[in-house]
């Protein structure tokens, strides 16, 4: 693995710092010049200056998307183009020490007003501005995908006001993945050492496969180097589910979805198994979720959102970084697209990397360079993820 320099020797490069081996992060970098020639964990401080004299070959490491402006700026001036971003407060499995996660307070409980939403996206100029330098990034050096979502079965048991695709209004047709197709996937998957992060599930609930478990299995087994991660509504997740699949998971998140903002009965059976192998609480998250609250737009597909802003001279990294799989074979152009209606190709007639390299996926990611007006699809788009 490539050794890495984390910009920040503040607490988001510490966290970083803290998500790789001893031997990976080589050095920190930061501007404070009470912090250079100090020590972390074994890993020096210095300057900017002093890296580029050691001619280190580490890539750089931007740990927070806020830092993103200016430290692109910074070191690209001077010469280095060839730097990542790692979100260092976002992880799978959310504070690896909390086993139960609700977000909400008494005056935030998940249904702030559309406005109030849009307000805190149209404000942010730093978001916007993190994110075209970061795509721009991207585009320059074509990383593969990161982050895979495969979609066995294309179907959900709940009925969230947010989901376009839940049981009340799904209209594709009833899709279950072929088997031979699932380990088609997994075996190229292999044979390309993949590493990032894979999630046998999209815009679905992934239990509702009764393959699941199986297909988690041996997704592991060939992919002894990926980070599986898992999210379920919890509703068919009993005790002995649970047993037979959290060995072959880094991080199962349960979205405890409840209009009181209590724990459903599976929820409380799994926390009290998880309290009892406290092991448990570092790959398992139950999160309290409100099923009518606001949130994107699902590219303008959100059922509860009405007024649709336009984003159009905002740039978007996910068709960079992400693959998404439908359960037919089709690659969706990112996890936003919840009914498939953008297909950049399909896995049953060609290969993975034929499809991540082809012409549409390219002329997708550079149109988004120049914004998301250009595409029908992002017009009323308003996700800023980073992977």
């Amino acid at each position: 693995m490539r050794k890495l320099a984390i910009f920040t020797a503040g607490r988001a490069g510490q966290i970083l710092q803290k998500k790789y081996s001893p031997e990976q992060v080589e050095c920190f970098i930061d501007n404070d010049n009470t912090k250079q020639g100090t020590c972390i964990n074994n890993a020096p401080v210095m300057s900017l200056e002093d890296f580029l004299t050691s001619r280190s070959t580490a890539q750089i490491i931007i740990p927070s998307w806020e830092y993103i402006p200016s430290v692109a700026a910074q070191i690209e001036n001077a010469g280095i183009m060839d730097w990542d971003f790692k979100n260092a407060f976002f992880d799978p499995s959310y504070p690896s020490d909390m086993l139960v996660i609700n977000p909400y307070n008494e005056k935030h409980t998940g249904l702030h007003s559309e406005i109030e939403f849009n307000a805190d996206l149209i404000n942010n100029r730093q978001l916007q501005e993190a994110q075209i330098i970061y795509a721009r990034m991207l585009a320059r050096t074509k990383p593969i995908f990161n982050h895979i979502e495969i979609e066995t079965y294309n179907r959900c048991n709940g009925s969230c006001d947010f989901c376009p695709v839940s049981k009340l209004r799904d209209k594709r047709p009833e899709t279950f993945m072929s088997q031979k197709l699932f380990y088609n996937i997994i075996d190229q998957l292999r044979d390309m050492d993949y590493r990032g992060r894979l999630s046998l599930f999209s815009n679905n609930e992934p239990f509702l496969d009764e393959r699941i478990i199986d297909f988690q299995a041996y997704a592991r087994k060939r992919l002894p180097n990926a980070c599986m991660q898992l999210l379920t509504n919890g509703t068919l997740l009993s005790l002995d589910k649970f047993k037979s699949i959290i060995d072959d998971l880094d991080y199962l998140i349960i979205d405890n979805y409840n209009d009181r903002l209590e724990l459903n009965k599976t929820s409380k059976i799994i926390k009290s198994y998880c309290e009892e192998h406290k092991e448990l609480i570092e790959k398992v998250t139950i999160v309290i979720r409100n099923p009518r609250e606001i949130l994107t737009s699902r590219g303008g597909e959100a059922p509860n959102r009405k007024d649709m802003k336009s984003y159009p001279n905002a740039a978007c990294c996910l068709p960079f970084r992400q693959l998404i799989i439908r359960p037919d074979g089709k690659v969706s152009m990112c996890c936003n697209d919840p009914l498939g209606k953008t297909a950049m190709g399909d896995l049953t007639k060609v290969s993975i990397m034929d499809v991540w390299q082809n012409e549409q996926f390219q002329t997708i990611r550079n149109s988004l360079l120049d914004g998301r007006k250009n595409i029908e699809h992002c017009k009323f788009c308003d996700t800023f993820y980073f992977f």
